[in-house]
């Protein structure tokens, strides 16, 4: 059966052959350098608060740190000298022990009376917990020693030549092995004689372990090389020694900067933190653009196919009422508008080529229907004249019937050439189908099958019953001789929205691909004996109707018919048979 190319405005497009469903070099480049420009401004962003807080909010810290370890540093040389002062109150009390200055008085001037100072010196030493006390002659001789601790030495030498001292003092002594004892020396005196010396002493590192719980900071010994940046080395006084010079004695403070590594930690989870902010803003970004740039791709292929000349094409609206939802919204507009425009340049085009074909067509018709006249009035004359079985009476049939299909397709021609004009009255689109089906079954042989369906309750439509008999008979016309004598011609009458859709399907194999891009060409046929004036006269008589005549790609040996539920705008149209 034959196919009508009338394909609608409104047509999917299809990428072309190769064409890829994904983003375009464009889009991926968009994408990639929005990625680039959030990770180059997060990093960006990352160096500012850094360098921020490296330069106000560290070195804030490191000054309140500096002070911590200063002011730690005066406690810690206030302590030494609270020791030895308490040392020295304490020594001064002890050398008013009446029994301590007579058994010291006793022991040098009576023989046997040693153990009197050494009882006295140990008992001293258990009820003060003195770590180290002992009793020296003035000739530097040890007279009695004693201590509380079990590991130090419990006789710490005097400070200074013994014969050369004469007021009680504090100091530092060194014990070796860079140890230091805090000493505080008293003269034993018996009516204002000096009998003996007395030393109390106590190591300097129980006193810097009791600073250090107390500041929570490390005070040790100076040690022989510098101090770094984190330590804090103060002199706490001299190391006293039998010289006339003696050497300062140095202790370095270092205090735990528990905020500096706290503000270490926050920068390093921050830079973290901020990296994988970086990454998850990169990625959320990439996936929103992604998702954002769908509608903008799908777009540039419609735009492609209208750069191609496929107008009309309807790209799908994205969702929102955005910018994207205008943008699509307008080209889809624009789309459809060209299409109308290249529908109408079309028809315009061809109902200009048609009306010269029809002017020539009308013209030649005219010219030939008097030389067609005679000759049949002249082969009548002569099939009267001739007696029957005479050779001659065959020519003079074959001459009648050449002479009278000559005269129809003039017919035809002078038809065609004619404006059409329906006279538009309420016809009930089933009814009138189903009648003009029934007249066009009893002139088809009975071996061709026919069938008929219509949907229920149908509007009425404004139509020339007259002019809709000629268009379906000549669309079944073409379906019968599609579908050969044995196959099935069908007729089908349903609504289609706003319009009737009459549709005529056979069981041949449709038009080829050469035949369907001509159908609406006057005079092209398939058939030897066709004028090919048929189609083009059915599409001129729908669009009469202001309907219009679709074939379906997808289905071969269809036919579709619409036929507008609405009234026409006049009682009679006048179209001029227009191409497609």
């Amino acid at each position: 059966m034959s196919s009508i190319d009338a394909s609608p405005l409104t047509t999917p497009i299809r990428p072309e052959p190769g064409h890829s469903t994904e983003h375009p070099p464009w889009t991926r480049s968009l994408m990639f350098r929005v990625v680039v420009g959030v990770l180059a401004v997060t990093a960006l962003i990352s160096t500012v608060v850094f360098a921020g807080i490296d330069h106000f909010v560290s070195r804030q810290f490191e000054a309140l740190h500096e002070e911590r370890v200063q002011r730690v540093a005066a406690q810690v040389s206030e302590g030494v000298e609270r020791e030895l002062y308490r040392l020295g109150n304490l020594s001064r009390l002890l050398a008013q022990d009446t029994d301590l200055i007579n058994s010291t008085y006793y022991h040098l001037y009576l023989e046997g009376e040693q153990d009197h100072p050494v009882a006295a010196v140990g008992r001293i030493a258990r009820a003060f917990g003195l770590e180290s006390i002992g009793l020296w002659a003035p000739d530097g001789r040890v007279v009695a020693s004693d201590g509380a601790g079990d590991q130090a030495p419990v006789a710490v030498a005097p400070m200074g030549d013994l014969s050369r001292l004469r007021d009680a003092e504090s100091g530092l002594r060194s014990g070796g092995n860079d140890e230091f004892w805090l000493v505080a020396q008293v003269p034993i005196e018996h009516n204002s004689n000096v009998l003996a010396w007395m030393t109390l002493a106590e190591p300097m590192v129980r006193l810097l372990d009791t600073l250090e719980q107390t500041h929570s900071a490390s005070i040790r010994p100076a040690a022989d090389d510098a101090p770094t940046r984190d330590v804090v080395r103060i002199a706490v006084g001299r190391e006293a020694s039998s010289g006339t010079e003696s050497n300062p004695v140095y202790l370095d403070v270092t205090a735990p900067d528990v905020v500096g590594r706290a503000l270490t930690e926050v920068k390093r989870l921050l830079g973290v933190i901020m990296a994988l902010s970086a990454v998850l803003l990169a990625t959320a970004l990439a996936f929103v653009l992604h998702w954002q740039l769908k509608p903008v791709t799908t777009l540039s292929e419609y735009i492609g196919a209208v750069g191609r000349g496929e107008f009309g094409g309807q790209a799908p609206l994205p969702r929102g009422r955005g910018e994207l939802s205008s943008l699509v919204r307008s080209f889809n507009a624009m789309s459809t508008a060209l299409a109308r425009l290249r529908d109408m340049e079309r028809r315009l085009r061809h109902q200009e080529q048609l009306s010269a074909i029809g002017r020539v067509a009308a013209r030649v018709a005219h010219d030939m229907n008097n030389p067609l006249s005679v000759i049949s009035s002249a082969a009548a004359t002569m099939k009267r004249r001739i007696p029957s079985g005479d050779p001659l009476a065959e020519y003079v049939d074959l001459i009648d019937h050449h002479a009278q299909r000559c005269g129809s397709t003039v017919r035809e021609l002078l038809e065609y050439g004619r404006p059409v004009t329906p006279r538009l009255q309420p016809v009930a689109p089933a009814e009138i189908c189903e009648g003009i089906l029934r007249r066009w079954q009893r002139r088809q042989p009975q071996s061709l099958k026919v069938e008929f369906t219509a949907q229920q309750n149908l509007p009425v439509i404004q139509a020339d019953p007259l002019l809709l008999e000629q268009m379906l008979d000549n669309l079944l016309d073409n379906a019968a001789h599609a579908a050969t004598p044995d196959g099935t011609v069908s007729l089908h009458v349903r609504a289609d929205g706003t319009q009737v859709r009459l549709e005529v399907h056979d069981t041949g194999p449709g038009f080829s691909p050469e035949a369907r891009a001509h159908l609406f060409e006057p005079f092209f046929t398939g058939r030897c004996s066709g004028t090919g004036l048929g189609l083009a006269s059915c599409l001129a008589i729908a669009r009469a109707h202001e309907g219009d005549i679709q074939v379906p790609e997808e289905s071969a040996g269809t036919v579709r018919v619409f036929l507008p539920t609405t009234p026409a705008t006049t009682a009679a149209q006048t179209v001029m048979s227009p191409g497609r």
